[in-house]
């Protein structure tokens, strides 16, 4: 069942990957200049899409259970993740280049897999980090 550790791994991990992707392409890339519909729009569809990374993210850190940290188990499940939103974009022709070339093609499929990988991360460190403050104030209250 849900609780804090999840919600607390789901939002912060989501916040993280959201706001690294903005950075890489609205600052680092400049793509965001080329959208061609409304950003509003392109900042509200990009959110619900991060919300759902960022649940199954935690999902998988909380729910399935591997022999490894909630960390190590955020980095595991982030790569594949970032693996499979790249492919996904990809075939969908979701890309900020029209063309995009061999070289630009590994650069992408790179950046997804370290923001999702390190979104997976950030997710198991959040949890880790509230189960901690949660056994401290146990503790200390007894």
């Amino acid at each position: 069942m849900p609780n804090k550790k999840f919600f607390i791994s789901w939002i912060v991990s989501t916040i993280y990957m959201y706001g690294i992707s903005f950075v890489w392409h609205g600052i680092v890339l400049n793509d965001l200049a080329r959208i061609t519909y409304p950003k509003n729009l392109f900042f509200m569809l990009a959110g619900a899409a991060y919300l759902a990374f960022g649940f199954g993210l935690a999902v998988a850190i909380n729910f399935i259970h591997i022999k490894k940290s909630r960390v190590t188990r955020g980095l595991i499940f982030g790569v594949p993740l970032g693996l499979m939103v790249y492919l996904i974009a990809f075939v969908f022709g979701i890309s900020f280049n029209a063309r995009p070339d061999l070289p630009h093609v590994i650069m992408d499929l790179t950046w997804q897999v370290i923001e999702q990988g390190t979104g997976g991360l950030v997710a198991g460190f959040a949890f880790t980090f509230v189960q901690i403050q949660e056994r401290i104030n146990k503790e200390v209250s007894q």
